[in-house]
């Protein structure tokens, strides 16, 4: 899927520059009743939105449009009613090729989870999981991949190709809702990716969006901190 290379022109006589906002795991209609103000004003005046999943609601996609054009991939949330959208693209933006995706690792999210609530406290072993994002677009020569799903800003370049995640909207999921774990087994999951999310610390439990900024001195990325309401 090739997104559209729409971009303001630059001022006269500037290099050309392409803003690209990016954001995921919105959880609306799921967590949040709508996006928060904040995410608006952070994206504001980007040519372009990737959108990398879990929107949950098909009401996310037309309203990002009101800031800029939007790609977006299927997630793992995503409610009855939510639009059909892949599960992965690939962006072209001039020369710039950057990979989409949700991020969700099946069996790998489980162990992940599972062991790191059992020990309590943060662990290095998945620290594969950028070499896992890049991997998932090893055949597309991208100079990017941005991804969601684990509600954690990440920043790191895997042989030459910058693998970014903005954090998430709703980092905290369920945490600080009304949601009550599920009850049986799923519950019991619940739970525990409760005590995940908790001990990965306050920052990152705070919402965030992301802006990939594309000019001719190549591709970079940041974090953009939300206010949490």
């Amino acid at each position: 899927m090739e997104g559209r290379p729409t971009s303001r022109p630059p001022p006269a006589g500037a290099p050309h520059t392409t803003i690209v906002g990016v954001i995921a795991d919105t959880h609306i209609g799921e967590f949040l009743d709508e996006i928060p103000a904040a995410a608006f004003h952070a994206l504001a005046g980007c040519d372009l939105i990737l959108h990398a999943g879990d929107l949950s609601d098909a009401s996310v996609i037309p309203a990002l449009e009101r800031i800029a054009p939007v790609v977006a991939v299927h997630g793992d949330h995503d409610l009855p009613g939510a639009p059909r959208l892949p599960r992965r693209a690939v962006v072209t933006i001039g020369t710039t090729r950057i990979g989409l995706i949700h991020g969700k690792r099946r069996s790998t999210d489980a162990l992940v989870v599972g062991v790191h609530a059992a020990a309590g406290r943060r662990l290095t072993f998945d620290a594969g999981r950028a070499r896992a994002m890049a991997r998932a677009f090893r055949h597309d020569q991208v100079d990017g991949v941005v991804f969601g799903h684990w509600h954690e800003a990440l920043m790191d370049y895997v042989d030459g190709v910058l693998v970014f995640s903005p954090g998430a909207v709703c980092p905290w999921g369920s945490l600080q809702g009304d949601h009550a774990p599920r009850p049986g087994v799923a519950g019991a999951a619940d739970r525990i990716v409760r005590r995940y999310r908790r001990q990965l610390g306050e920052q990152a439990m705070r919402p965030s969006v992301g802006r990939l900024v594309i000019d001719p001195h190549g591709l970079r990325a940041e974090v953009i901190p939300l206010e949490r309401t």
